[in-house]
């Protein structure tokens, strides 16, 4: 019952990104047309939307490895195995833990707009160098998580081959490059940037669905018959 109760986990969070997982409006429609009908209005709505599209993905990330990771565990568990795997997945779960507490701090889109408007801008491109680094972060530890993952359950006996989850490398990209780009051109790379921060994580989705249903479509064959 522990064991389909953790899957259950893994299902729910996985199901999550229906609503966190957002594809915004066309590109084209937001700068060539709402940004300019709301007279730039919405510019702002759409600064707040990508900053908090982070943050939601960053909080159904944490939730899910740990989900998985207790999934993990209760199979061990129930099949006698926990002694040999526990130290891997205490391992894994100190690991989930310090990159959030690290490497991936929520951006507080609400608080990053509002001293955005204070300082007149400049902790716009404080909030907007971490939106960048955080899609390329994320997907480091995304790919670290299912190798050491696949260790553990390869020694489990749960799968025989690894998941494997490949970053999406268009998305390494230097703040301070596109900065100067965007300066020296007088505003006109700041189209094409603007574009990129639009669409960046469109582009990693797929990757990122696609292993949790590997995951979760393994756990469902290893546990109990848990409900569409």
């Amino acid at each position: 019952m522990e064991q389909l109760q953790a899957v259950q986990q893994v299902d729910r969070y996985v199901h999550e990104r229906r609503t966190t997982d957002q594809r915004f409006v066309g590109w084209g429609i937001y700068f060539f047309l709402l940004s300019w009908v709301t007279l730039g209005i919405y510019v702002i709505v759409m600064f707040y939307r990508r900053l908090n599209r982070a943050d939601l993905f960053r909080d159904r990330r944490m939730h899910y490895y740990n989900a998985v990771i207790e999934a993990s565990k209760q199979y061990a568990e129930e099949h006698g195995q926990y002694g040999a795997s526990h130290d891997d997945l205490n391992d894994l779960q100190r690991f989930v833990k310090e990159h959030f507490e690290d490497d991936h701090k929520p951006i507080k889109a609400g608080l990053s707009l509002f001293l955005s408007f204070i300082t007149l801008g400049i902790y716009g491109c404080i909030a907007t160098y971490r939106l960048m680094r955080f899609w390329w972060q994320i997907q480091l530890t995304e790919q670290d998580f299912y190798d050491k993952l696949s260790v553990t359950w390869t020694k489990l006996g749960i799968l025989r081959y690894p998941v494997t989850f490949e970053p999406v490398p268009a998305l390494n990209r230097s703040f301070g490059m596109h900065f100067l780009l965007s300066f020296v051109t007088l505003g006109i790379y700041g189209i094409v940037w603007d574009y990129q921060l639009h669409t960046d994580p469109e582009k990693l989705y797929p990757e990122v669905h696609s292993a949790e249903d590997t995951i979760l479509n393994t756990l469902r064959s290893i546990g109990p018959a848990l409900p569409q």
